[in-house]
Protein backbone atom coordinates (compact mmCIF):
# COMPACT_ATOMS: atom_id res chain seq x y z
CA UNK A 1 0.00 0.00 0.00
CA UNK A 2 1.40 3.78 -0.74
CA UNK A 3 0.62 4.65 2.60
CA UNK A 4 2.61 1.82 4.15
CA UNK A 5 5.38 2.15 1.59
CA UNK A 6 5.96 5.90 2.97
CA UNK A 7 5.54 4.97 6.69
CA UNK A 8 8.42 1.72 5.68
CA UNK A 9 10.80 4.10 4.22
CA UNK A 10 10.82 7.00 6.78
CA UNK A 11 11.20 4.81 9.59
CA UNK A 12 13.57 2.28 8.28
CA UNK A 13 16.20 4.83 7.00
CA UNK A 14 15.46 7.75 9.27
CA UNK A 15 15.48 6.26 12.61
CA UNK A 16 16.90 3.09 11.83
CA UNK A 17 20.77 4.23 12.49
CA UNK A 18 20.03 6.53 15.62
CA UNK A 19 18.05 3.04 17.25
CA UNK A 20 21.20 1.26 16.67
CA UNK A 21 23.14 4.32 18.35
CA UNK A 22 20.98 4.80 20.67
CA UNK A 23 21.28 0.91 21.96
CA UNK A 24 24.90 0.33 21.27
CA UNK A 25 25.88 3.62 23.99
CA UNK A 26 23.63 2.23 26.26
CA UNK A 27 25.34 -0.99 26.41
CA UNK A 28 28.82 1.11 26.91
CA UNK A 29 27.10 3.17 29.47
CA UNK A 30 26.14 -0.17 31.77
CA UNK A 31 29.21 -1.23 31.75
CA UNK A 32 30.48 2.14 33.49
CA UNK A 33 27.10 2.29 35.28
CA UNK A 34 26.90 1.63 39.54
CA UNK A 35 23.20 1.20 39.99
CA UNK A 36 23.21 2.45 43.65
CA UNK A 37 21.86 5.57 45.51
CA UNK A 38 25.44 6.19 46.40
CA UNK A 39 27.24 5.28 43.31
CA UNK A 40 25.23 6.19 40.35
CA UNK A 41 26.12 10.21 40.16
CA UNK A 42 30.01 9.67 41.14
CA UNK A 43 29.70 6.41 38.27
CA UNK A 44 28.78 8.66 35.02
CA UNK A 45 30.77 11.39 36.72
CA UNK A 46 33.48 9.08 35.94
CA UNK A 47 32.15 8.26 32.30
CA UNK A 48 31.90 12.02 31.76
CA UNK A 49 35.46 13.20 33.11
CA UNK A 50 37.76 9.59 32.89
CA UNK A 51 36.50 7.61 30.34
CA UNK A 52 37.99 8.43 26.69
CA UNK A 53 35.13 9.44 24.73
CA UNK A 54 32.23 8.52 27.47
CA UNK A 55 31.08 12.06 27.52
CA UNK A 56 30.34 11.67 24.05
CA UNK A 57 28.88 8.25 24.11
CA UNK A 58 26.59 9.96 27.31
CA UNK A 59 25.69 12.70 24.70
CA UNK A 60 24.92 10.51 21.84
CA UNK A 61 22.46 7.97 24.04
CA UNK A 62 20.82 11.25 25.71
CA UNK A 63 20.01 12.98 21.87
CA UNK A 64 19.45 10.02 20.45
CA UNK A 65 16.47 8.50 22.60
CA UNK A 66 15.20 12.23 22.47
CA UNK A 67 15.39 12.35 18.81
CA UNK A 68 13.46 8.60 19.06
CA UNK A 69 10.66 9.63 20.59
CA UNK A 70 10.24 13.00 18.99
CA UNK A 71 10.30 11.60 15.71
CA UNK A 72 7.86 9.23 16.25
CA UNK A 73 5.78 11.19 17.93
CA UNK A 74 6.06 13.27 14.78
CA UNK A 75 5.41 9.91 12.73
CA UNK A 76 2.56 9.46 14.65
CA UNK A 77 0.52 12.93 14.26
CA UNK A 78 1.34 12.90 10.34
CA UNK A 79 -0.22 9.49 10.17
CA UNK A 80 -3.00 10.58 11.90
CA UNK A 81 -3.55 14.22 10.38
CA UNK A 82 -3.24 13.03 7.27
CA UNK A 83 -5.57 10.06 7.31
CA UNK A 84 -2.81 7.46 6.27
CA UNK A 85 -3.85 4.76 8.76
CA UNK A 86 -6.91 4.39 6.82
CA UNK A 87 -4.89 2.96 4.36
CA UNK A 88 -2.74 0.61 6.33
CA UNK A 89 -3.57 -2.70 8.49
CA UNK A 90 -4.79 -2.10 11.56
CA UNK A 91 -1.71 -3.77 13.63
CA UNK A 92 0.54 -1.47 11.61
CA UNK A 93 -0.94 1.89 13.80
CA UNK A 94 -0.98 -0.21 17.08
CA UNK A 95 2.20 -0.72 16.37
CA UNK A 96 3.17 3.09 16.07
CA UNK A 97 1.48 3.78 19.57
CA UNK A 98 3.41 0.94 20.84
CA UNK A 99 6.48 2.47 19.58
CA UNK A 100 5.55 5.67 20.61
CA UNK A 101 4.49 4.89 24.24
CA UNK A 102 7.79 2.67 24.67
CA UNK A 103 10.04 5.04 23.66
CA UNK A 104 8.37 7.60 26.58
CA UNK A 105 9.02 5.02 28.77
CA UNK A 106 12.79 4.46 28.16
CA UNK A 107 13.26 8.41 28.39
CA UNK A 108 11.29 8.27 31.72
CA UNK A 109 13.05 5.56 33.58
CA UNK A 110 16.63 6.73 31.94
CA UNK A 111 15.90 10.58 33.25
CA UNK A 112 15.96 9.15 36.98
CA UNK A 113 19.44 7.08 36.62
CA UNK A 114 22.12 10.05 36.97
CA UNK A 115 20.56 10.77 40.67
CA UNK A 116 21.36 14.52 40.09
CA UNK A 117 19.34 16.92 41.48
CA UNK A 118 17.51 17.72 38.34
CA UNK A 119 16.74 13.92 37.53
CA UNK A 120 15.86 13.08 41.06
CA UNK A 121 13.49 16.30 41.70
CA UNK A 122 11.96 15.95 37.81
CA UNK A 123 11.15 12.42 38.77
CA UNK A 124 9.37 13.38 41.87
CA UNK A 125 7.44 16.01 40.24
CA UNK A 126 6.18 13.13 37.87
CA UNK A 127 5.83 10.49 40.25
CA UNK A 128 3.29 13.23 42.53
CA UNK A 129 1.20 14.13 39.36
CA UNK A 130 0.46 10.66 38.65
CA UNK A 131 -0.24 9.90 42.61
CA UNK A 132 -3.17 11.83 42.45
CA UNK A 133 -4.93 8.74 39.96
CA UNK A 134 -7.93 8.01 41.31
CA UNK A 135 -8.23 4.72 42.78
CA UNK A 136 -4.84 3.83 41.68
CA UNK A 137 -2.14 6.35 41.98
CA UNK A 138 -0.58 6.14 44.97
CA UNK A 139 -0.72 2.22 44.64
CA UNK A 140 0.88 2.72 41.06
CA UNK A 141 3.47 5.51 42.35
CA UNK A 142 4.61 2.55 45.37
CA UNK A 143 5.32 -0.05 42.98
CA UNK A 144 7.05 2.24 40.83
CA UNK A 145 9.30 3.53 43.75
CA UNK A 146 9.50 -0.20 45.74
CA UNK A 147 7.76 1.60 48.58
CA UNK A 148 7.33 5.09 49.90
CA UNK A 149 10.77 6.15 49.41
CA UNK A 150 12.44 7.61 45.79
CA UNK A 151 15.64 5.46 46.53
CA UNK A 152 17.39 2.57 46.15
CA UNK A 153 14.65 -0.15 45.63
CA UNK A 154 13.17 2.50 43.07
CA UNK A 155 16.80 3.21 40.92
CA UNK A 156 16.59 -0.77 40.66
CA UNK A 157 13.46 -0.78 39.57
CA UNK A 158 13.94 1.94 36.73
CA UNK A 159 17.24 0.81 35.48
CA UNK A 160 15.46 -2.56 34.35
CA UNK A 161 12.12 -0.96 33.18
CA UNK A 162 14.43 1.32 31.33
CA UNK A 163 15.91 -2.01 29.79
CA UNK A 164 13.30 -3.41 29.05
CA UNK A 165 11.61 -0.44 27.15
CA UNK A 166 14.40 0.31 25.14
CA UNK A 167 13.98 -3.64 24.39
CA UNK A 168 10.26 -3.88 23.67
CA UNK A 169 10.89 -0.60 21.39
CA UNK A 170 13.80 -2.11 19.11
CA UNK A 171 11.03 -5.13 18.73
CA UNK A 172 8.04 -3.10 17.97
CA UNK A 173 10.10 -1.16 15.63
CA UNK A 174 11.44 -4.53 13.83
CA UNK A 175 7.73 -5.90 13.88
CA UNK A 176 6.82 -2.40 12.23
CA UNK A 177 9.42 -2.27 9.68
CA UNK A 178 8.38 -5.86 8.71
CA UNK A 179 4.88 -5.38 8.68
CA UNK A 180 4.70 -2.44 6.54
CA UNK A 181 7.81 -3.41 4.25
CA UNK A 182 6.38 -2.63 0.37
CA UNK A 183 8.68 -5.31 -0.86
CA UNK A 184 8.38 -8.72 -1.93
CA UNK A 185 11.07 -11.34 -2.90
CA UNK A 186 12.73 -10.29 -5.69
CA UNK A 187 11.07 -6.67 -6.08
CA UNK A 188 13.95 -3.99 -5.89
CA UNK A 189 13.36 -0.81 -4.13
CA UNK A 190 11.88 2.06 -6.31
CA UNK A 191 14.43 5.51 -7.02
CA UNK A 192 11.75 7.13 -5.08
CA UNK A 193 12.58 4.80 -2.11
CA UNK A 194 16.29 5.03 -2.35
CA UNK A 195 16.14 8.70 -1.53
CA UNK A 196 15.13 7.95 2.18
CA UNK A 197 18.06 7.14 2.69
CA UNK A 198 18.43 11.36 2.83
CA UNK A 199 16.53 11.08 5.37
CA UNK A 200 18.95 9.01 7.04
CA UNK A 201 21.94 11.73 6.62
CA UNK A 202 19.23 15.07 7.41
CA UNK A 203 18.71 12.91 10.80
CA UNK A 204 22.30 11.53 11.66
CA UNK A 205 23.18 15.60 11.17
CA UNK A 206 20.96 17.23 13.26
CA UNK A 207 21.82 14.09 16.02
CA UNK A 208 25.26 15.57 15.74
CA UNK A 209 24.40 18.99 16.19
CA UNK A 210 22.49 18.34 19.04
CA UNK A 211 25.39 16.03 20.59
CA UNK A 212 27.16 19.16 19.70
CA UNK A 213 25.62 22.46 20.35
CA UNK A 214 22.58 22.00 22.69
CA UNK A 215 23.97 18.64 24.54
CA UNK A 216 21.78 20.21 27.82
CA UNK A 217 18.05 19.70 25.59
CA UNK A 218 18.65 15.94 26.18
CA UNK A 219 21.82 14.49 28.58
CA UNK A 220 21.72 15.77 32.33
CA UNK A 221 24.55 17.59 32.80
CA UNK A 222 25.37 16.34 36.07
CA UNK A 223 25.57 19.24 38.05
CA UNK A 224 25.12 17.97 41.54
CA UNK A 225 23.93 14.90 43.27
CA UNK A 226 21.09 14.76 44.25
CA UNK A 227 19.93 15.95 47.85
CA UNK A 228 16.38 14.48 49.24
CA UNK A 229 16.12 16.99 51.46
CA UNK A 230 16.41 20.15 49.22
CA UNK A 231 14.31 20.94 46.53
CA UNK A 232 16.30 22.83 43.84
CA UNK A 233 14.70 25.85 41.90
CA UNK A 234 13.76 25.46 38.06
CA UNK A 235 13.37 21.64 37.78
CA UNK A 236 10.99 20.03 35.24
CA UNK A 237 10.09 16.46 34.57
CA UNK A 238 11.45 15.53 30.75
CA UNK A 239 10.53 17.32 28.13
CA UNK A 240 7.77 14.88 26.97
CA UNK A 241 6.06 15.00 30.85
CA UNK A 242 6.19 18.88 31.24
CA UNK A 243 2.30 18.96 30.55
CA UNK A 244 1.84 15.97 32.95
CA UNK A 245 1.54 18.00 37.01
CA UNK A 246 0.09 21.07 35.10
CA UNK A 247 -2.64 19.00 33.45
CA UNK A 248 -2.82 16.86 35.97
CA UNK A 249 -3.25 19.30 39.24
CA UNK A 250 -6.35 20.65 36.94
CA UNK A 251 -8.06 18.17 35.94
CA UNK A 252 -7.79 15.87 39.01
CA UNK A 253 -8.20 18.33 41.79
CA UNK A 254 -12.02 19.68 40.57
CA UNK A 255 -13.30 16.48 38.82
CA UNK A 256 -10.91 13.23 39.82
CA UNK A 257 -13.13 10.27 38.83
CA UNK A 258 -14.21 11.97 35.65
CA UNK A 259 -10.25 12.98 34.79
CA UNK A 260 -9.31 9.35 35.07
CA UNK A 261 -12.21 8.58 32.51
CA UNK A 262 -11.01 10.55 30.35
CA UNK A 263 -7.27 9.32 30.35
CA UNK A 264 -8.74 6.08 30.01
CA UNK A 265 -11.24 7.16 26.72
CA UNK A 266 -7.75 8.60 25.44
CA UNK A 267 -6.29 5.53 25.36
CA UNK A 268 -8.87 3.67 24.06
CA UNK A 269 -9.29 6.23 21.08
CA UNK A 270 -5.72 5.70 20.88
CA UNK A 271 -5.44 2.26 20.27
CA UNK A 272 -8.79 1.59 18.97
CA UNK A 273 -8.65 4.33 16.03
CA UNK A 274 -8.34 2.06 13.09
CA UNK A 275 -11.41 0.25 14.27
CA UNK A 276 -13.62 2.46 15.06
CA UNK A 277 -13.32 5.18 12.61
CA UNK A 278 -14.53 3.48 9.39
CA UNK A 279 -14.87 6.19 7.46
CA UNK A 280 -12.59 5.77 3.90
CA UNK A 281 -12.54 9.57 3.13
CA UNK A 282 -9.08 10.76 4.34
CA UNK A 283 -9.43 14.70 3.32
CA UNK A 284 -9.72 16.84 6.30
CA UNK A 285 -13.02 18.27 5.40
CA UNK A 286 -14.60 14.54 5.24
CA UNK A 287 -13.59 13.63 8.88
CA UNK A 288 -14.60 17.02 11.23
CA UNK A 289 -14.44 14.98 14.21
CA UNK A 290 -11.83 12.87 14.59
CA UNK A 291 -9.36 15.98 13.43
CA UNK A 292 -10.92 18.15 15.92
CA UNK A 293 -10.21 15.90 18.47
CA UNK A 294 -7.11 14.75 17.99
CA UNK A 295 -6.34 18.72 17.59
CA UNK A 296 -8.09 19.62 21.03
CA UNK A 297 -5.79 17.02 22.51
CA UNK A 298 -2.68 18.50 20.42
CA UNK A 299 -3.21 22.16 21.66
CA UNK A 300 -3.94 20.65 25.21
CA UNK A 301 -0.21 19.26 25.22
CA UNK A 302 1.58 22.02 23.83
CA UNK A 303 -0.38 24.77 26.20
CA UNK A 304 -0.16 22.67 29.36
CA UNK A 305 3.18 22.12 28.47
CA UNK A 306 4.03 25.85 28.17
CA UNK A 307 2.87 26.49 31.40
CA UNK A 308 4.57 23.70 32.88
CA UNK A 309 7.57 25.84 31.27
CA UNK A 310 6.78 28.72 32.71
CA UNK A 311 6.56 27.20 36.14
CA UNK A 312 9.82 26.53 36.42
CA UNK A 313 10.80 30.04 37.49
CA UNK A 314 9.22 29.96 39.98
CA UNK A 315 9.81 31.15 43.76
CA UNK A 316 11.01 34.53 42.14
CA UNK A 317 8.99 36.03 45.10
CA UNK A 318 7.34 34.86 48.44
CA UNK A 319 3.59 36.15 49.39
CA UNK A 320 3.53 37.78 52.83
CA UNK A 321 1.03 39.98 54.62
CA UNK A 322 0.35 43.10 53.54
CA UNK A 323 0.10 44.08 57.38
CA UNK A 324 2.88 44.02 60.36
CA UNK A 325 4.70 40.70 60.34
CA UNK A 326 5.97 38.98 63.25
CA UNK A 327 9.59 38.34 63.53
CA UNK A 328 8.50 34.68 63.56
CA UNK A 329 6.48 34.70 60.60
CA UNK A 330 9.14 36.89 58.54
CA UNK A 331 11.67 33.96 59.44
CA UNK A 332 8.95 31.32 58.46
CA UNK A 333 8.86 33.23 55.68
CA UNK A 334 12.70 32.97 55.09
CA UNK A 335 12.89 29.25 55.83
CA UNK A 336 9.82 28.73 53.25
CA UNK A 337 12.14 30.14 50.66
CA UNK A 338 15.22 28.10 51.63
CA UNK A 339 13.13 24.74 51.78
CA UNK A 340 12.01 25.59 48.45
CA UNK A 341 8.20 24.91 49.15
CA UNK A 342 7.45 27.00 45.75
CA UNK A 343 8.52 23.62 44.70
CA UNK A 344 5.23 21.86 44.93
CA UNK A 345 3.17 25.08 46.60
CA UNK A 346 1.62 27.87 45.47
CA UNK A 347 0.39 30.67 48.32
CA UNK A 348 -3.24 32.30 47.16
CA UNK A 349 -2.27 30.40 43.30
CA UNK A 350 0.51 33.09 42.96
CA UNK A 351 4.31 31.75 43.24
CA UNK A 352 4.80 28.24 42.60
CA UNK A 353 3.73 25.13 41.20
CA UNK A 354 0.51 23.52 41.94
CA UNK A 355 1.84 19.72 42.78
CA UNK A 356 0.20 19.78 46.72
CA UNK A 357 -1.82 22.16 47.73
CA UNK A 358 -1.60 25.95 48.46
CA UNK A 359 -0.32 27.21 51.58
CA UNK A 360 -3.60 29.26 52.06
CA UNK A 361 -5.57 26.17 53.43
CA UNK A 362 -3.58 25.17 56.21
CA UNK A 363 -4.98 28.37 58.28
CA UNK A 364 -8.41 27.66 56.40
CA UNK A 365 -8.75 23.91 57.79
CA UNK A 366 -8.46 25.31 61.26
CA UNK A 367 -4.75 23.67 61.62
CA UNK A 368 -2.89 24.02 65.13
CA UNK A 369 1.17 25.24 65.08
CA UNK A 370 1.18 22.15 66.70
CA UNK A 371 -0.64 20.11 64.09
CA UNK A 372 1.65 21.89 61.57
CA UNK A 373 4.59 21.31 62.87
CA UNK A 374 4.10 17.44 63.32
CA UNK A 375 3.08 17.08 59.75
CA UNK A 376 5.97 19.12 58.09
CA UNK A 377 8.24 16.94 60.03
CA UNK A 378 6.96 13.66 58.66
CA UNK A 379 3.77 14.13 56.94
CA UNK A 380 3.46 10.44 55.95
CA UNK A 381 2.29 9.92 59.57
CA UNK A 382 -0.88 11.84 58.38
CA UNK A 383 -1.10 11.31 54.37
CA UNK A 384 0.63 8.03 53.43
CA UNK A 385 1.04 7.85 50.12
CA UNK A 386 2.22 11.59 50.16
CA UNK A 387 5.48 12.71 48.30
CA UNK A 388 6.25 15.00 50.65
CA UNK A 389 9.79 14.45 52.21
CA UNK A 390 11.06 14.69 55.48
CA UNK A 391 12.85 17.66 56.82
CA UNK A 392 15.76 17.94 58.68
CA UNK A 393 15.08 21.52 60.03
CA UNK A 394 15.86 22.94 63.75
CA UNK A 395 12.67 23.46 66.58
CA UNK A 396 12.94 26.98 65.80
CA UNK A 397 13.28 27.59 62.47
CA UNK A 398 9.71 24.75 62.36
CA UNK A 399 8.04 26.73 64.68
CA UNK A 400 8.94 29.81 62.83
CA UNK A 401 7.90 28.30 59.40
CA UNK A 402 4.39 27.40 61.49
CA UNK A 403 3.97 30.67 62.01
CA UNK A 404 3.94 31.83 58.91
CA UNK A 405 1.89 29.35 57.42
CA UNK A 406 -0.75 30.39 59.77
CA UNK A 407 -0.69 33.81 58.80
CA UNK A 408 -1.63 33.38 55.01
CA UNK A 409 -5.48 33.93 56.32
CA UNK A 410 -7.10 35.86 52.93
CA UNK A 411 -10.49 36.57 54.88
CA UNK A 412 -7.94 39.04 57.49
CA UNK A 413 -5.06 40.24 56.01
CA UNK A 414 -4.25 41.41 52.32
CA UNK A 415 -0.95 40.17 50.52
CA UNK A 416 2.29 41.39 48.79
CA UNK A 417 4.87 39.81 46.81
CA UNK A 418 8.46 40.05 47.43
CA UNK A 419 11.54 39.31 45.99
CA UNK A 420 12.99 36.36 47.12
CA UNK A 421 16.57 37.28 47.31
CA UNK A 422 15.64 40.55 49.21
CA UNK A 423 13.55 38.65 51.70
CA UNK A 424 16.22 36.26 52.48
CA UNK A 425 19.26 39.31 52.91
CA UNK A 426 17.11 42.11 54.43
CA UNK A 427 13.74 40.82 55.70
CA UNK A 428 10.80 42.55 54.31
CA UNK A 429 11.86 45.05 51.77
CA UNK A 430 8.55 46.83 51.34
CA UNK A 431 9.74 48.88 48.45
CA UNK A 432 9.78 46.03 46.13
CA UNK A 433 6.19 44.49 47.05
CA UNK A 434 3.39 43.75 44.99
CA UNK A 435 -0.18 43.96 46.41
CA UNK A 436 -2.43 40.80 45.79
Amino acid sequence: MKGEKHSFGFLTYSLGGVIVLTLISGIFLLVYYVPTFVQAFPSLQKVNEQVPFGWLVRRVHGAGGGFLLLLFMLHLFRVFFTGEYKSQRASTWVMEVLLVLTAAWAQFTGFFLPLSQEAYWGTAASLSAVSTLPWMGHSLVDFLRGGRELGGVALGRFLSMHIGAAALMALFFLLHARAANPYRKGDAPSSSEAKNLWGLGLVSLLLFAAVSLKAGWFTDPLRQATNPTVSPEGINPPWFLIFLPEAFSYFHSAYPTLAMLFWLLILALLFGLPYFDRNPEKGPLQRPVSLSLGTALVLGFMYYTLVGMAGAHYGEKVVLPGNQLTAAEVRGAQVYSLKNCAFCHQVLGHQGRREGPDMAVVRQRGRTAEWVQRFILNARLYQPGTTMPKYEISLEDLEALSAYLLSLDPTRRTFQAVDRQSLLDFGVPLGSAEKK
